[in-house]
């Protein structure tokens, strides 16, 4: 970028400088002027004056003479209608830089900087500017802006970019790189040139020395300068170096760079490099900065590889900069880097599971992939010699059902030191979406194979969903370091190392709908509307996973429902399919959130939609987290004419009849007893607890509300007998959960005390209303729990009045169960 007063010195001259050169067009009715400013050797600012402008339109290009800056010749390029790749009604403009040596030289290359303007005369602040870089050679010897500018603007005469009406200016500001490059590799052997084709280069050095820096440090801001590209394995490399600011302080940035290498490259093609990189010291003796990284380059990133791979926080500039510090000495800095790629070979098949798609293609959802590594040992010294942990090596891209997939490999192993084992992963992405909410579910065989009898191989398997924040699965401990070295195991067999992985991906969809329905006038809850939802899964290769789930499980993605997150898991056992419902407990998750839900499943007729068969259950998501729900025979599902199989396509649906927040007992407690209550356990005046303390909200108010339920004020309290009853208590499995927690409250003498407690109704009423029975009455109040909350009194009774080992205090036990069996008995 240059600044705005070296423009303003450049605008100033032009009326003062003598034309270089003047020319006309075919017709010979126009007249081009030319004027060149050189601050020096290396930047220059060229004013090319269009006469006759309007009447040119029809000319398909104008350019102008040639200028020389920096031992380079470089000229302007207009079409006045556009070139081929320009919008209709646009202008087009190019700057063209060609080596003076003769347009046949392959061996050129330069970087360039620069600016085009098509001045306003009117205004100057109406002034057309773009700005860009690029590395100009053979191939690419031209650049710029297919679609500059509308040329109706141009040539409208009240907007001022016409002179007269006549003549229009064209400006070119432009800085040249001089640089110099040297490029060695294996064993130091110098190249003299990097031009033409070169032999595989697994490792090398290549250094850059930039002479005039301090010419491209402020336009460095907002754009990078870039060296000659160097051959690296199957990519094309180049050092990019540019300013940025981290943290409120401006940083050198340098990273290695494989994006437009101007080299025909496969988009296939990519290397996994090893690489550190330096600003050289040009003080003796002084030490060079030095930082290094790794990553897999590739000519796009549309398959997941690196493209740049660096440091936006590589030094601090005022570091660099400092004459003192040795980094940047007569205006000129010095780059290096070094670098090792990996020898490898991959394949992949594809092995059935072939589906024909609508458009004719056909898109495989099962394939192996194997990565063969070379030199493995080279690499794995070379890690420990840098004292490099946790490295990983990415393989390349294979694809499965449209879905990325890579080999993750740890060389020294993913788990801290000392690192005993090597680290396999499988990556799996979506280049295709955008969105965070993709996922897919995967049955994975991963293998370090055996060369010399494959039966030795190690081989792993798994099965699970992949996401995007949950892209990789895998083990860290996949086998000894020490077998795989072992030059008997047959793992490691001329300095190579095989892997595979074996892939199936889950075709599938789903549909989640949510919907309101009106509940009857009878209802006992006064929620106008119930909120209900419907998840639908949609399985439509299930033959290939049916042996795999004969002894593990498929389950679908996480689908909302109130406020749980919930997904469909889906098995085989002894010849019957079983489906259940679980709720998320993964880390993130807020597992102190308790919920009951009430659903059914069903497996869907395809054939016939009313004899989809339907199963009804219900799970707590903490408690209890799923319901495992016998459906029919497999053999008798994947008959042909039953209509639950068609095409290979199973379609699961789950119907949400409920969901509302859950309770623990103790939960129930903690509302119902004071402060007061817990810190003087031994209270056992009512009136004083009832007395204790205002309250703005009802006690059985408070737990319903908590619960879901809403019970109106002065309610009396029976009404949450009823609300237990039919609310929630219509599940076996939630009235054992509920007894097991009273189970474990009243082995604690204090806390079985606050049940026989009474209990206040509402803040709302007088003193001298009468408080409520106690708890326990109330919950004995409820027929489904009467006879289990019996039984389980009787128990208590039986242990609390065995005779008490010496030295043993048991009165409070005993007091406390004494008063609990009249209550027991009052309900018999």
């Amino acid at each position: 970028m240059l600044s705005s007063s070296a423009v303003d010195k450049s605008h100033s001259s032009i009326s003062s400088e003598k034309p270089l050169s003047s020319s006309r067009d075919r017709s010979g009715r126009a007249q081009e002027i030319m004027a060149v400013d050189r601050p020096g050797e290396y930047t220059a600012k060229c004013r090319w004056t269009v006469e006759s402008f309007p009447c040119r339109l029809k000319s398909k290009a104008l350019w102008s003479k040639y200028f020389d800056v920096g031992g380079y010749d470089c000229r302007i390029l207009v079409y006045p209608r556009g070139d081929s790749q320009a919008l209709r009604g646009y202008i087009s403009i190019y700057l063209q830089i060609i080596d003076p040596r003769g347009t046949t030289s392959s061996l050129w290359d330069c970087f360039s900087s620069y600016r085009l303007s098509i001045v306003n005369h009117v205004d100057d602040s109406f002034t057309i500017h773009k700005e860009s870089w690029h590395r100009f050679s053979s191939k690419k010897r031209s650049h710029g802006w297919c679609d500059f500018t509308l040329n109706s603007s141009i040539l409208d005469p009240k907007i001022g970019f016409l002179f007269n009406n006549d003549f229009l200016l064209i400006t070119a500001d432009i800085l040249i790189l001089n640089e110099s490059v040297s490029f060695s590799i294996g064993n130091n052997n110098e190249l003299n040139s990097i031009a033409g084709p070169m032999p595989d280069v697994l490792s090398g050095n290549f250094t850059w020395r930039v002479n005039n820096f301090s010419l491209f440090k402020e336009m460095m801001k907002s754009q990078k300068i870039t060296s000659p590209v160097f051959p690296a394995g199957e990519s094309y490399l180049r050092i990019c170096a540019y300013q940025s600011v981290v943290n409120e302080q401006e940083y050198l940035s340098m990273c290695l760079d494989s994006s437009d290498t101007e080299k025909t490259v496969l988009s296939d093609k990519s290397s996994w490099c090893l690489f550190s990189m330096s600003a050289l010291n040009q003080k003796p003796g002084c030490t060079h900065m030095n930082r290094e990284s790794y990553g897999r380059f590739a000519s796009d990133n549309k398959s997941g590889d690196n493209t740049s791979v660096g440091w936006n926080d590589y030094m601090k500039m005022s570091d660099f900069v400092n004459p003192e510090a040795g980094f940047f000495v007569d205006d000129t800095a010095v780059f290096s880097t070094s670098f090792h790629v990996i020898k490898e070979f991959s394949s992949f098949t594809r092995t059935g599971g072939l589906i024909e798609g609508r458009n004719g293609t056909r898109n495989g959802q099962m394939g192996k992939f194997t990565w063969r590594i070379e030199n493995f040992t080279r690499l794995v010294n070379l890690l420990e010699k840098r004292k490099i942990t946790d490295l990983y090596i990415k393989s390349k891209r294979f694809q499965i059902g449209n879905r990325d997939c890579r080999l993750i490999v740890y060389p020294r192993g993913q788990s801290k030191a000392p690192c005993l084992h090597l680290s396999v992963f499988l990556e799996v992405t979506d280049s295709r979406s955008s969105s965070s909410d993709w996922s897919c579910f995967v049955s994975h065989q991963l293998s370090v194979v055996n060369q010399r009898s494959e039966e030795m191989s190690v081989t792993k398997e798994s099965q699970n969903r992949y996401s995007k924040a949950a892209k990789d699965w895998g083990w860290r401990e996949f086998v000894t370091l020490t077998s795989l070295f072992d030059q008997d195991s047959g793992f490691l067999v001329q300095d190579s190392v095989v892997f595979s992985a074996e892939v199936l991906i889950l075709k599938e969809t789903s549909l989640t709908k949510d919907y309101r329905e009106a509940e009857s006038a009878n209802s006992v809850s006064q929620i106008d509307n119930t909120v209900k939802s419907s998840f639908t899964w949609k399985v439509e290769n299930f033959l290939a996973f049916k042996e795999i789930m004969e002894t593990r499980k498929i389950f679908s993605k996480f689908f909302q429902a109130g406020g749980c997150e919930l997904r469909i898991g889906v098995y085989e056992s002894f010849d019957t399919i079983c489906i259940y419902l679980e709720s998320d407990q993964s880390a993130g998750t807020d597992v102190d959130n308790n919920f009951w839900v009430k659903y059914k499943m069903g497996i869907l007729n395809q054939k016939n939609p009313a004899k989809i068969v339907w199963k009804e259950s219900s799970i707590c998501t903490k408690t209890w987290n799923n319901s495992v729900l016998q459906f029919m025979k497999v053999s008798d599902m994947l008959e042909a004419d039953a209509g639950f199989l068609v095409r290979d396509t199973v379609v699961f649906v789950c119907e949400i009849l409920d969901c509302c927040p859950w309770f623990e007992f103790s939960d129930l407690i903690m509302v119902l007893a004071s402060d007061d209550d817990q810190a003087d356990a031994s209270a056992t005046n009512p009136d004083e607890i009832m007395d204790s303390e205002e309250r703005e909200e009802d006690t059985f108010q408070d737990f319903l509300a908590r619960a879901g339920i809403t019970l109106p004020l002065g309610e009396n309290p029976s009404q949450l007998q009823v609300t237990l009853q039919e609310k929630f208590l219509m599940d076996a499995g939630a009235i054992s959960g509920f007894l097991t927690d009273l189970r474990v409250y009243l082995d604690d003498p204090t806390k079985a005390k606050r049940l026989l407690l009474p209990t206040k109704i509402s803040s709302k009423l007088t003193k001298s209303d009468e408080s409520s029975a106690s708890l326990l009455n109330l919950l004995m109040g409820v027929k489904v729990l009467q006879q289990a909350i019996i039984d389980l009194l009787l128990d208590i009774m039986v242990k609390c009045c065995q005779p008490p080992k010496e030295g043993s205090h048991s009165d409070g036990c005993v007091a406390a169960t004494s008063s609990v069996s009249k209550v027991g008995l009052s309900y018999y």
